[in-house]
């Protein structure tokens, strides 16, 4: 197989494949390589090891979520209905096209006692992701009720995609979707 140039973003998004579908511990540099068609050594050049590579794909992806997916609480001119169903489809259109669930909740649990580092920049997600929940229901319930049911909904869309690893079946992914979207629109 001949080498080809990458760039260090490409790198990125390359292992965050290998990542989601190995995990931390079971990924090698030589995976990384593999998926980028570079020699392992070549890595090196842009990450120092595995530690510094996995914590650059959690800050990209911590960036990406921050400003294309969960600003949309905050944009005006579209009700929390069509805000919620902005969430569903992205959520939908990560976790039932790409294999391994989700890389936050996986390299999370995988690391937190081993990697500590990770987690804070794991947890960063996750608190905006129920933020941007919280925000979304804020204009139909209180501040604390808002809150519960955000967390509520992340933690049921984690749940429901563990079911559909286990179980190959997107149907626990839709029905959470559908039940924080009912639970919405009936508070």
């Amino acid at each position: 197989m001949p080498l080809q140039k990458v760039d260090k973003q490409q790198i990125i998004k390359d292992s965050l494949k290998v990542f989601k579908e190995q995990g931390y511990h079971k990924t090698s540099m030589a995976d990384i390589g593999k998926a980028c068609g570079l020699l392992k050594g070549s890595i090196y050049h842009y990450f120092k090891g595995k530690e510094e590579l996995m914590e650059a794909v959690i800050d990209n992806l911590v960036s990406y979520y921050q400003n294309k997916v969960f600003s949309i609480k905050d944009s005006p001119g579209l009700s929390g209905t069509e805000k919620l169903h902005f969430l569903i489809k992205k959520s939908e259109d990560i976790f039932l096209t790409d294999k391994g669930g989700c890389l936050m909740a996986s390299i999370g649990l995988e690391t937190v006692n081993v990697v500590p580092k990770f987690t804070e920049k794991i947890r960063l997600f996750f608190n905006s992701w129920i933020d941007c929940f919280q925000t979304i229901f804020s204009d139909r319930l209180s501040k604390i009720e808002a809150k519960e049911l955000a967390e509520y909904g992340v933690a049921e869309i984690e749940g429901s995609v563990m079911l559909m690893q286990l179980f190959q079946d997107e149907k626990y992914l839709k029905h959470a979707h559908e039940r924080i979207l009912s639970r919405y629109l009936n508070s």
